[in-house]
């Protein structure tokens, strides 16, 4: 166990958020215009503060020192989902839904595990397994039933700052960078198909190459 965990910078997350927020007609304008498409859920103020509810659920996780992957850890990817989509609101109105995400995690969330496992213990780079990890979330088949995007970046951070780095957090400068390779992995990432076997490798290399280029030390309060 480490003796000093990572702390998330809360207030900052936040600012960036709530900056993309404002601007996110523009953001989903140049989405469109690029050929990229529109976003199925606008970033309302409301997606912000679930956000944040979850942001702050990942920052308990770190300061607890609980490592991604672990056997303690595969609940909380699943409550990291439910954060992102209820923040703290009560939940059983949402009981059939809740129940739905649950069965399709848990029968998609062994392979996953499995293979974080491997190439952990074969020693790849965190950086390299967090982009993966987000890939293999957001591909065929998904990991969850709705907020595969939001809950992949929060399991890849998690990965990312429990190892030492920095997170990346969405911004108005970052948000296209993000957004057209994570479309590209959700339409053609079926391994099911010789397109999405070919297209695959390419995928995780493009999405290392971006998850390298935007973690940023001013989301970490070092303590």
């Amino acid at each position: 166990m480490k003796s000093h965990p990572e702390k998330l910078h809360l207030e900052r997350i936040d600012s960036s958020l709530l900056t993309v927020e404002m601007r996110w007609r523009e953001i989903d304008d140049e989405l469109e215009f690029r050929g990229i498409g529109r976003k199925d859920t606008p970033f309302t103020a409301t997606v912000r503060m679930r956000m944040m509810s979850a942001y702050s659920y990942l920052d308990v996780l770190l300061s607890q020192q609980i490592p991604p992957f672990s056997p303690e850890s595969i609940e909380h990817m699943l409550l990291l989902n439910q954060r992102v989509h209820y923040g703290t609101d009560q939940l059983s109105e949402y009981v059939k839904a809740l129940e739905a995400t649950a069965e399709k995690f848990y029968q998609h969330i062994g392979p996953i595990h499995q293979w974080y496992e491997h190439h952990q213990n074969r020693g790849d780079h965190p950086l390299k397994l967090a982009a993966e990890i987000y890939v293999s979330i957001l591909g065929y088949p998904q990991l969850y039933i709705e907020g595969n995007h939001r809950t992949g970046s929060l399991i890849a951070n998690w990965i990312t700052v429990y190892h030492g780095f920095p997170p990346f957090v969405l911004s108005v400068d970052n948000a296209i960078a993000y957004f057209a390779p994570s479309a590209e992995i959700k339409s053609f990432a079926d391994k099911s198909t010789w397109r999405g076997m070919a297209r695959l490798p390419k995928y995780r290399k493009s999405f290392l190459t971006f998850w390298e280029s935007h973690i940023d030390s001013q989301y970490l309060i070092r303590t």
